[in-house]
């Protein structure tokens, strides 16, 4: 895929350098921060003791600067005469000096130079305050970066104070109204946007965020898929505080073991066996070990016969699973037949049915209406089932009640994954789920998609091998809560890549998420 120049343009503190780096890092592209080598141009006037109106010295000088900017992974290495300078021209001192160096038109004509021969191979992102007017005007990408002068000068402030530089917030803002003057007043390449740049404004944007917008309008010029992941996906809370229990629970006095698998991800499930914490099937065959309570619970009598071998135990089942149980009991002890809506074959609807009674039955959202007991009932809800679901069966038993109890147990993860999800399936041509194809809550998330558009529900990025992506100009992610990070990373990453892209993220927070897309 061709390798394009991206330029990014805008006043001080607007987020210009850091998106610049961060987009760049996601595009595999260099990153030229053109800004830095007129603020070493700026140290080196001041350390031969020149003054501004002194430009035939000035001249001079730039004839015999020696100026190299490096690549690394933290971004630009500015060399000056052999000397690394990268954080001493990051003073205020020097950041006026640079403007008003900047405003000589020999000293811009050597950097321009410079930067032209630096970026013309294409593959680079550079920042600056003239880059898609006088730099590089044949851009392909140019974007004008703004954002509020209070919140630039928070901004800077911060970024001296984390340097130790104790400067007052008041002149901070001072000196940027005024660098935002002489920089949009000078005679020579004057801040301005450039008539086909696409303005963003930062102002209440992470810079993550801002490194999404860009991409965003990346992906529709190099003609890539819009790649979009779902809000809330990946580890709930429940997984995750199960997940850390357990590698919590490693030491060399017991061994560790699950009584079934912890979560329903067999890539994590074999990755914590690789760390010694292995998997048991039947609570009879553990003795005098470390037992953690899995994720979606245990019926009551495979504690018993777990505390009864002189076993450590380690709850980590979820608490809205645990609220289920004590609910159950709960209507139980009050007489109340209860039907739980569900599939009779999840471990966490067994562990629940153990704390029921016989008037307890499972039904599932495909099953015919329960016969039900008497004129009150209550019901209960897997905690990953549909909320749809749960409403339709209410309804439905309504007519026959006097007395109807209805329990919302669905977890607030699930309901949040299947929100997210349905509307990003909306907005979408092409839904990937990723998720253990064993997992009820990714499985779910599936069935919703499906109905709106093209779903393919895949555990791994080795399952995208073999699909054809072409075509769809839309592709959502979403992922099960318990699906990990990397998964999603990995997935997302393959779908660039059959596309053409070079690009890359390192985490999920650098996906662009649903919610980001009106930028």
């Amino acid at each position: 895929m061709k390798r394009i120049i991206i330029a990014i343009d805008g006043p001080a503190a607007s987020g210009k350098s850091t998106t610049a780096k961060f987009l760049a890092s996601r595009l595999g592209y260099i990153y030229l921060d053109t800004g830095a080598m007129y603020r070493a141009c700026a140290l080196r006037c001041k350390q031969l003791g020149l003054k501004l109106e002194d430009k035939t010295k000035i001249i001079a000088m730039m004839d015999a600067m020696d100026l190299q900017v490096n690549q690394s992974s933290d971004g630009n290495i500015v060399i000056l005469h052999g000397t690394d300078v990268s954080a001493e021209i990051r003073t205020p001192e020097i950041s006026s000096l640079a403007s008003a160096i900047s405003a000589i038109p020999e000293v811009r004509d050597k950097m321009v130079a410079l930067q032209r021969k630096l970026g013309s191979e294409g593959g680079v992102v550079l920042d600056g305050r003239d880059i898609g007017t006088v730099v590089f005007p044949q851009a392909e990408a140019k974007f004008f970066l703004i954002a509020d002068v209070n919140e630039r000068a928070k901004r800077r402030y911060l970024e001296l104070q984390a340097k130790g530089l104790d400067t007052p917030f008041e002149k901070v803002l001072e000196e940027l109204i005024e660098r935002d003057k002489a920089d949009a007043g000078r005679a020579v390449a004057p801040l301005k946007p450039a008539v086909d740049s696409i303005p963003v404004d930062t102002s209440k944007l992470s810079i993550a965020q801002q490194v999404s917008c860009l991409f965003i309008h990346l992906e529709k010029l190099l003609s890539l898929p819009v790649v979009r992941l779902a809000q809330h996906s990946g580890y709930c809370f429940g997984v995750r505080r199960a997940l850390n229990l357990a590698l919590e629970a490693r030491n060399d006095e017991k061994p560790v073991i699950t009584l079934g698998e912890i979560i329903h991800n067999p890539q994590i499930v074999q990755k914590l066996a690789d760390k010694g914490i292995r998997v048991a099937k039947e609570a009879s065959e553990i003795k005098n070990s470390k037992v953690i309570i899995r994720s979606h619970g245990i019926p009551k009598w495979e504690l018993e016969t777990l505390i009864a071998n002189q076993n450590e135990i380690i709850d980590a089942t979820c608490p809205y699973v645990k609220r289920t149980h004590e609910t159950l009991q709960k209507l139980v002890a009050e007489g109340y037949p209860v039907i739980i809506l569900g599939d009779k074959d999840h471990p966490e609807v067994v562990g629940m049915l153990s704390y029921g009674d016989s008037k307890t039955q499972v039904v599932s959202s495909d099953d015919p209406l329960p016969i039900l007991e008497g004129r009150k009932t209550a019901i209960l809800a897997q905690t990953t089932q549909k909320l749809h679901n749960l409403s339709d069966l209410a309804c439905k038993l309504l007519p026959d009640c006097n007395e109807l109890r209805v329990f919302n147990t669905i977890c607030l993860a699930t309901s949040e994954r299947q929100n997210s999800t349905v509307e990003l399936a909306k907005a979408s041509d092409l839904m990937l789920v990723i998720g253990g194809h064993n997992s009820a809550n990714t499985r779910a998330l599936a069935s919703l998609s499906s109905a709106i558009c093209l779903t393919y529900h895949i555990e791994t990025e080795a399952e995208l091998e073999n699909l054809e992506l072409g075509g769809y100009p839309r592709i959502g992610l979403a992922a099960g809560a318990s699906t990990p990070e990397e998964m999603i990373v990995e997935v997302y990453n393959k779908v660039l890549q059959k596309s053409g892209s070079t690009a890359k993220v390192k985490c999920s927070g650098e996906i662009p998420m649903f919610k980001e897309e009106s930028c």
